[in-house]
């Protein structure tokens, strides 16, 4: 019980972090519009990113499950205070993890595709003109649009009910040269993948961007 209510309380926490960030950002967003400063341009980036994603899905007792590939793909957009920043994205993620029960029934790939809205803020360690070196973390909402999961027939009784609306973090670190980026990314769940038991998926993400704004 007493987990169960921390685990409310980080989303609940993660929640209101999301409104105050984005509320943050127009109004900062409208204060620097409103100097209209024409030596200095808006700190406002947008780009476009896509990369890989290494996911595993925890099943059971009975049943193993390991790293499996995937990909992500989508857009960002970036305000930039100082050596600060928030960055919120909108990625089309599709996942998978390799599901086994024992090595003579062999395996077979469980996937699922989704929505994700990661909103983080980082920090620059090295901030030069051409170049930045980057850590950042915060938290990320995923919507499943469609899975297979549950059609896996060993998984068929666990995940009967798959959580469409999963809320969990994310850390990571990325380098910047020009307007290019390169990004190493732990995701990790807050929330169980299935209401019938704990699961919850954690991937490693690797990433390209490109700001074209």
């Amino acid at each position: 019980m007493f987990v169960l209510l921390c685990i409310k309380l980080i989303k609940t926490i993660i929640m209101n972090m999301y409104k105050l960030v984005l509320l943050t950002t127009i109004f900062l967003v409208s204060l620097i519009s409103s100097k209209a400063n024409a030596q200095s341009p808006l700190p406002i980036h947008v780009g476009i990113k896509g990369g890989s994603n290494f996911s595993e899905l925890p099943v059971t007792s009975g049943f193993n499950s390991e790293y499996a590939a995937g990909y992500f793909v989508g857009g960002m957009a970036r305000f930039d205070f100082k050596r600060f920043y928030i960055q919120n994205e909108l990625l089309y993620s599709e996942k998978s993890s390799k599901i086994e029960k024992t090595a003579i029934t062999g395996s077979k790939n469980a996937k699922w595709r989704s929505l994700e809205m990661p909103l983080l803020i980082g920090y620059k360690v090295i901030d030069l003109s051409t170049l930045n070196v980057r850590v950042f973390g915060g938290g990320v909402y995923s919507y499943v649009l469609d899975e297979n999961v549950s059609s896996v027939n060993q998984l068929k009784n666990s995940y009967t009910k798959f959580n469409k609306s999963n809320i969990g973090y994310q850390v990571g670190a990325g380098v910047e040269m020009w307007k290019f980026t390169v990004d190493l990314i732990y995701q990790g769940g807050l929330n169980n993948s299935s209401k019938d038991f704990s699961s919850k998926t954690n991937s490693y993400n690797v990433s390209i961007g490109y700001f074209f704004l």
